[in-house]
């Protein structure tokens, strides 16, 4: 899945060396007095619809404070920041974007937020693995918020360099894939030459949606363009401003729930017997979805499920028939739709949905023939040269409900 990068990012690095110089002095007031404000989604987009009453958290890690320029730049209208030692995670990142930032040059005109985003992208990403690997310790400023009007502010910061993450409450600092908030994705390669490449992204869950964000780098204080009263992205340019407002935009991957299909016998045969149903739905992108599946007795067994686990969007109307009956066996019930629920939420979190759980189809066949039989499904695909491979369909895993229900 590629991220797409189509968002404001107020990374905001401001080491740019070649600055006007400050008559009286260095201007900038490092002190503790900023505040990040974090937008998730514009308050009428169907993001923040879906985002409402989530609750998301902000983690803002200081990977280094700020400083002024030392002799002979002592007097510039810019800061820098404090390289740790060298036993410290960050030292070889930050020594080499700090120098990377006071060599650069001053430009005509800041540079674009794509450029940027693509200058620190790297760093972002490097940051974040040191960050949230499993033995660092580093303790975030962290803002906490449930999302009516999806904004984060965190305040009182130190000057300096941050990176944000932005999770949801609740959820583990881990890759597991239950109650875990990172999430490696693979971006592939385009047609504009970008390589294909894994990205670490942080989650946000809702009943039926997952959003993933991109770390991003950010520094306070940052500037304000004279001219369009926009923050740019290098302090080389406006007036200083304590308070930093960042769009975060996220990429959204629909949730899939789980369908339950309960086969119940009535007067089962004493012989093997399968039972074929199709699945059918169509996708958010109105692509019609067909799915087989089998569930085979054995012994004499009256209940058997089969779970058709993390396949259909939350939220889809899906349409199960029984396409194949065992010999003997009449279907009592004809084809059923469900709507797909969302499975609990991994954080507990009460304020999500409580139309949490696994949607069920049930059908019912009586026997009445002696003996039974066994159903098989056949599919025949032509190949190439016009000659058909057959391939039979070997029955669907099934959870056998308990004996003592069986009789009951």
């Amino acid at each position: 899945m590629r991220m797409k990068s189509r968002r404001t990012l107020a990374i905001l690095l401001s080491m740019v060396l070649l600055l006007a110089l400050a008559p009286s002095g260095f201007a900038v007031e490092l002190g503790n007095n900023n505040v990040v404000s974090v937008t998730l989604a514009t308050p009428e987009s169907d993001y923040a619809k879906d985002l409402k009453g989530t609750r998301v958290q902000a983690d803002l890690y200081l990977l280094a404070p700020a400083k002024p320029y030392e002799a002979p730049y002592d007097n510039v209208d810019s800061y820098t920041y404090e390289v740790p030692g060298e036993s410290s995670a960050f030292h070889d990142l930050l020594d080499k974007l700090t120098k990377e930032l006071n060599g650069a040059e001053k430009t005509e005109e800041p540079p674009s937020q794509e450029a940027v985003f693509q200058q620190f992208e790297p760093y972002a990403q490097e940051f974040a693995g040191i960050v949230l690997g499993s033995n660092n310790t580093t303790v975030p400023v962290t803002g906490d918020i449930v999302v009516d009007q999806p904004v984060i502010t965190v305040s009182d910061l130190q000057a300096g360099l941050y990176l944000l993450v932005i999770h949801g409450y609740g959820l583990e600092k881990s890759e597991n894939p239950e109650n875990g908030y990172i999430k490696r994705t693979e971006q592939p390669s385009d047609e504009t030459g970008t390589e294909a490449k894994s990205v670490l992204t942080t989650r946000v869950v809702t009943d039926k949606n997952e959003y993933l964000f991109q770390p991003q780098l950010l520094t306070v204080p940052t500037k304000v363009d004279k001219t369009s009263g926009e923050q740019q992205y290098n302090t080389a340019y406006g007036d200083w401003q304590n308070i930093l407002t960042i769009y975060a935009k996220p990429t959204r991957v629909p949730k899939n729930g789980d369908l339950k299909i309960i086969k119940n016998l009535s007067n089962p045969g004493s012989d093997p017997v399968t039972f074929v149903f199709e699945v059918t739905w169509t996708e958010l992108d109105n692509t019609p979805m067909r799915k087989v599946v089998s569930i085979t007795f054995e012994d004499g067994q009256t209940y058997k499920e089969y779970v058709l686990a993390d396949t259909v969007p939350v939220g889809t109307e899906v349409t199960v028939t029984e396409v194949h009956s065992g010999v003997g066996y009449t279907a009592v019930t004809g084809p059923q739709t469900v709507t797909i629920l969302a499975t609990p939420p991994a954080s507990g979190d009460a304020a999500s949905s409580a139309n949490t759980g696994i949607a069920e189809v049930r059908f019912d066949n009586s026997h009445d023939k002696p003996g039974g039989g066994h159903g098989i499904l056949n599919h025949f695909t032509a190949g190439e040269t016009g000659a058909f491979t057959w391939e039979q369909f070997s029955d669907s895993p099934a959870a056998v409900k308990p004996t003592a229900a069986n009789e009951g």
